[in-house]
């Protein structure tokens, strides 16, 4: 049985991904999976590091118009990176490993 990373109000369940490359995976109430997140890659919220990604993110997402779509990899993402518009806003990861 895989490990449940994060049960989010009830409305979906975050897991590690079954996919090579692709460190999450997120099922939707409805019951969409969407992958996201290079395992090779750490994140690092707070840091200036964490703002370069949350700016560009936030570009895509905003030339992409799915800024605020559950759906979209980008969403689950800018979570991870604890992402407030072009900011990564926090230290602490809105979930994995803190």
């Amino acid at each position: 049985m895989e490990k449940v990373v994060l049960n989010f109000n009830n409305m979906v369940i975050i897991k590690k991904s079954p996919r090579k490359n692709k460190e999450y995976m997120v099922t939707l109430k409805s019951g969409k999976k969407v992958h996201f997140a290079d395992p090779k890659m750490d994140e690092y919220p707070g840091t200036k590091r964490g703002d370069n990604y949350c700016a560009r993110s936030y570009g895509i997402a905003k030339k992409h118009n799915i800024l605020n779509n559950k759906e979209s990899p980008n969403y689950w993402s800018r979570k991870l990176w604890s992402c407030k518009g072009k900011k990564s806003i926090s230290k602490k990861k809105f979930f994995g490993n803190n």
